[in-house]
């Protein structure tokens, strides 16, 4: 039920009962254009606000069974003997003991890391969680089963241990964006997504729709562990800059470790898309539950963002494909009209035409930059806001001081390629700043894109 909504869900009640604060209320006026409040007014009913009822539902259920375990001695370690009792009787006790606690587990930290709030499940339980014995003799759809749990449990500890280094506190996230020491934990953590990669993301010794889901969950926490690189350009862009005036914000350059970082966020957003398209493809894209539509979303959200900050054009051009592919796949495999995923489509392919157009666009901009920097420092309104300049690669094609860590082969990679600051600059593409551009939202501990009403202002603010 925490996955599976009713259709009841996209039409809330009344406003006069005790759940009135779930309803979407009007968006408050904005000095934006009414174009622009009008695209993010569509983006707030039609996205945001029945994600977050979705959510809110969700983690209501949750607590619930929470609640019931705890009633039913689910989280019992001690084994209770009845009389009459057989060993083939208490192992299956034990199994469906143990297939509870797991599920419990992960939806209810995942869905926690989601939303931004704390885990209900005490620390003390994670022993009776994690260190259960596997029954014996089992089948081999349960012994599968309990495979897959184990690794997505892996998974989420992981997940919960990047937010728990990174997003502690905004001020704390902040000093190591800015001290710069995030790139020792991000070098921490890299080997260890890449050790479970290697351990439990095999297709050989897992269900195939298990291996689907693993392959998401695990690119999605690949994104959202190196999406902290893209803060840390947004960040540095914010903390030298006059909000109030952002058309004076001078060209950002992003250094090559962090270029390495965003290169990671764009590959494993297109590794998800992609994966999207092969699910409508064999037909099980529309029985995918709302935590994946919502994956998707994050996603594809986590992709035009990481794109705006700068790429090549290759890059763009192939991680554009891959959404519109997405787009075609969302669109032609919902259930019904009222489906999450019908809308986020509809809206998505206007975002991506929109972002096609300007980042297109930017590349005389940023070239003209190139060639004539003393002529806009003179006279700063050539413009209408500076972009993210280009890594600046030295001269030699050094990068020593970079990662090399391999990427799929499925999409033209960046982290091979050596160019010299001309090519650069007529191949960098990147769109005007915008401190929405930020992955997260740092005042409400690092919550997802899906859930900020002005994550998207980077785009409505583009010209039309």
């Amino acid at each position: 039920m925490a996955e599976w909504h009713p259709r009841s869900l996209h039409f809330p009640p009344e406003t006069d009962g005790w759940d009135d604060d779930l309803i979407s209320m009007d968006p408050k006026p904005s000095e934006h254009s009414e174009s622009k409040d009008t695209s993010a007014n569509r983006w707030i009913e039609d996205m945001i606000e029945p994600s977050r009822r979705s959510d809110q539902m969700s983690w209501m259920l949750l607590g619930c069974a929470l609640s019931l375990a705890h009633e039913l001695g689910i989280f019992e370690t001690e084994e209770i003997d009845a009389p009459g009792d057989d060993q083939q009787w208490r192992e299956q006790i034990k199994l469906r003991r143990q297939r509870v606690q797991r599920l419990l587990y992960v939806y209810i930290n995942q869905l926690a890391w989601r939303i931004g709030c704390m885990s209900p499940i005490p620390q003390s339980l994670n022993h009776a969680v994690l260190g259960g014995r596997k029954p014996r003799g089992l089948s081999q759809p349960g012994s599968t089963w309990l495979i897959f749990m184990d690794s997505w449990i892996e998974l989420t500890k992981l997940a919960q241990s990047v937010t728990d280094m990174f997003f502690p506190s905004a001020k704390f996230a902040r000093q190591q964006l800015h001290s710069g020491r995030y790139v020792g934990l991000l070098e921490h953590f890299r080997p260890l997504l890449n050790q479970w990669k290697d351990k439990y993301l095999q297709p050989d010794t897992l269900d195939t729709a298990f291996y689907n889901d693993l392959f998401i969950e695990y690119h999605f926490v690949r994104v959202y562990t190196h999406s902290v690189g893209m803060q840390a350009v947004v960040e540095r862009a914010v903390a030298d800059a006059d909000l109030n005036n952002l058309d004076d914000v001078r060209p950002m350059t992003i250094d090559p470790t962090d270029y390495e970082y965003i290169q990671e966020v764009i590959d494993g957003c297109c590794q998800i898309l992609q994966k999207v398209t092969h699910l409508a493809e064999v037909g099980a894209l529309r029985f995918s539950p709302v935590r994946i539509v919502l994956r998707i979303t994050s996603a594809s959200i986590f992709l035009m963002k990481a794109l705006s900050l700068g790429t090549r054009q290759a890059t763009l051009r192939e991680s554009l494909e891959v959404l519109e592919r997405s787009i075609s796949a969302l669109k032609s495999n919902a259930l019904d009209d009222v489906h999450l995923s019908t809308r986020y489509a509809t809206l998505l392919d206007m975002h991506v035409s929109r972002l096609r157009r300007n980042l297109l666009a930017s590349s005389k901009t940023m070239k003209t930059n190139t060639n004539n920097t003393a002529t806009i420092n003179n006279s700063r309104g050539a413009t209408r806001r500076s972009s993210m300049g280009p890594p600046p690669w030295p001269e030699n094609g050094d990068r020593s001081n970079t990662i090399n860590t391999p990427v799929s082969q499925d999409l033209t990679s960046d982290l091979g390629y050596i160019p010299s600051l001309n090519d650069m600059a007529d191949d960098w593409l990147s769109l005007p700043f915008d401190p929405s551009m930020a992955p997260f939202g740092m005042s409400n501990n690092a919550q997802f894109p899906m859930y900020e009403g002005g994550g998207l202002d980077f785009i409505w603010n583009l010209p039309s």
